[in-house]
């Protein structure tokens, strides 16, 4: 893919044309960010900026790597890409860190100004611009309490190494309190660190609580695999975490996260600046409620009548069902 890409730049410096690089790259590759990327994708060639046609697309997994994000980010500027886009917050701050010049858009970042992307929601001075996906994490833990009403303890599964997730387990910290729930940090920087305090603490906690943690995303087969065993319900902030376990999801449709993205991308490539653009929270529309019936009989949960008639998609039997 590399290969590919020198020849072209090169063949288009000795025509002459004029061929725009938009650099994507994500922290780690699992279905929520892949569905940004492939969000953006669309947005773009439906615009008419197609990949190996009038732009190149450069896409860069970073692996999990803080350090491989920052080499990206350095790999795009040596390109001198027209835009660089961060999935995820560890690749976002990695891009806004290495260019103070080019633009950068962000996509998937909880919570952007704590991560130190911009200095606030609405239009920014600078280069950077983005979409947040601030989950609301209070009616995830009143969907958990509600469905499982005898539940006194949550454990919350986050990398505290992400500035997103550790913005997300304050929320839960603050519903929980709200809601009569202790909370239980259940922290691991790798997959193997993360499951290893889940089976240290997983016969303190009533309920489980991922938020949109890319660890537990990239880890949630081994985590639902403990939860139940154990007959622990999993709520997630992320569908595609739910879809690998989980009772309940509540959280955004990322292809929509991915194409309003896009539609900034496509913006900036327009020759509008990102200062005149707005960063903003993808809209309460764009929110799925995703419950797994063979999870809850797995368990022995009963789910409410009142939340089962509220959900999009329901799994009953093996088969997935939109409503």
């Amino acid at each position: 893919m590399k290969q590919v890409l020198v020849c072209l730049l090169l063949l288009v410096g000795i025509l002459g044309l004029s061929v725009q690089t938009v650099g994507i790259t994500a922290i780690v590759e699992h279905p929520a960010l892949d569905a940004v990327r492939e969000g953006i994708i669309d947005v773009l060639e439906e615009n008419g900026f197609k990949d190996g046609d009038n732009i190149v697309i450069d896409f860069q997994n970073a692996q999990g790597s803080v350090s491989t994000a920052v080499a990206i980010a350095k790999q795009f500027i040596s390109l001198n890409a027209a835009v660089m886009v961060g999935i995820a917050t560890p690749s976002a701050q990695a891009l806004v860190n290495a260019s103070k010049t080019i633009p950068v858009v962000f996509s998937a970042v909880t919570d952007p100004v704590s991560a130190s992307l911009v200095p606030a929601f609405g239009k920014n001075p600078g280069n950077v611009v983005g979409i947040s996906d601030m989950t609301p994490v209070k009616t995830q833990l009143q969907l958990l309490k509600l469905t499982l009403p005898d539940v006194e303890t949550v454990g919350v599964i986050y990398n505290s190494g992400e500035a997103n997730s550790v913005t997300i387990r304050e929320f839960a910290k603050e519903a929980c309190d709200a809601l009569g729930l202790e909370l239980i940090d259940i922290t691991g920087s790798t997959t193997a660190e993360m499951v290893a305090s889940l089976n240290a603490q997983i016969n303190d906690v009533d309920a489980i609580y991922i938020g949109t943690d890319n660890t537990a995303a990239s880890s949630i087969e081994s985590i639902s695999t403990v939860a139940l065993r154990e007959k622990i319900a999993i709520v997630a902030a992320d569908i595609d975490i739910a879809r690998s376990g989980g009772l309940i999801g509540f959280g955004f449709n990322y292809y929509q996260v991915g194409r309003a993205t896009g539609e900034l991308v496509v913006e900036i490539l327009k020759g509008t600046p990102p200062s005149e653009l707005e960063t903003k929270i993808l809209g309460q529309d764009s929110l799925i409620l995703f419950v797994n019936t063979d999870i809850a009989e797995e368990i022995g949960v009963e789910i409410p009548q009142s939340v089962l008639d509220l959900a999009n998609l329901i799994v009953t039997d093996g088969v997935e069902t939109e409503r």
